[in-house]
């Protein structure tokens, strides 16, 4: 959980070109009225990546909700459980547009390598909490099709010895860069502008924790796993040579048990630690990699969602 105590102020959602309840037939639509908010990003690379963000919920509308339910007469402890039952909490929802390939040879940094990560989706910073508000991360939701080349492997048709997966890794501003927590109405496409198409640009690397140095560069850091000795958490596998684009979601929820034979069998990480060491400002971000000789890794559409709570 994580205290405000900068005022930040109770934010309004500003009307937008974009701005238009979600159809019916959609989660959500058919009447509700919740607003999607989608500002692609400015192409600055011919290899530039291009993201949607939507707010389907903001911290204004849970306070509003509330503040309804207790006009009501409900109980506090009637209108909590009401709205955890309804999961209306503010979410933030990023999608990568199209997909990307990687070649655990040709997208290696080191000349002869064989192993390879790029980052694919990388989500705006976390909206902070008001002035004296809590704040905790309730779920966190990885959505992907992805495959690898479609050939080889001991194990077809299996997770078993699968050289070809995504990570998850939590980019932190540094405490002397100028990134500070925002509302969830600040317009988060500039923010991540730079950051994103930074990665973008033809920067290959063997690992994530290689990218260390240059993220410090720009004002970030990668936040480690302070249960490995890593920077990441692992999200997926794919199948062991299907061509076939398989769907794959992963959900990590708060105070969850999740059955680690049961993941390992599927393929999932099981996120241990990753929404307990998350906070206002951090960017959520999926690695895409493939190791050795031949293994490829081709991902289309990844996205990630999250649900928060202010209180």
């Amino acid at each position: 959980m994580w205290v405000s105590k900068e005022p930040t102020g109770d934010p309004q959602l500003p009307a937008h070109a974009d701005d238009a309840p979600i159809p019916a037939g959609e989660p959500g639509g058919g009447g509700d009225r919740r607003t999607r908010r989608s500002r692609p990003m400015q192409r600055a690379h011919p290899a530039a990546l291009e993201f949607d963000i939507t707010y389907p919920t903001t911290p204004a509308n849970l306070r509003a909700v509330r503040a309804l339910l207790a006009r009501l007469g409900l109980p506090a402890e009637l209108v909590l459980k009401i709205i955890d039952e309804a999961e209306y909490y503010p979410a933030m929802r990023a999608s990568l547009r199209g997909s990307r390939t990687l070649r655990a040879i040709d997208d290696c940094q080191r000349p002869g390598g064989s192993c390879a990560a790029r980052l694919c989706l990388v989500a705006p910073p976390l909206p902070g909490p008001a002035q004296d508000e809590t704040w905790r991360v309730r779920r966190v939701a990885w959505d992907l099709d992805g495959r690898d080349q479609g050939w080889g492997g001991e194990a077809p048709g299996t997770f078993r010895g699968a050289y070809s997966w995504y990570e998850a890794c939590i980019i932190r501003p540094l405490p002397t860069a100028d990134n500070a927590p925002t509302s969830a109405e600040d317009g988060p496409a500039a923010d991540i502008d730079g950051l994103a198409q930074w990665f973008a640009a033809a920067r290959k690397y063997c690992a994530p924790k290689d990218a260390r140095p240059d993220l410090e560069a720009i004002g970030y850091t990668l936040v480690p796993n302070g249960r490995t000795d890593a920077f990441v958490w692992l999200v997926q596998r794919n199948r062991v040579a299907v061509k076939q684009f398989a769907h794959y979601r992963v959900e990590w929820a708060a105070g969850q048990h999740v059955d680690s034979a049961d993941a390992e069998e599927n393929g999932r990480g099981t996120g241990e630690g990753f929404l307990e060491t998350l906070q206002p400002g951090d960017r959520l971000a999926m690695w895409m990699r493939a190791q050795y000789p031949g293994w490829a890794n081709t991902v289309t559409a990844p996205s990630v969602e999250v649900l928060y709570d202010v209180y």
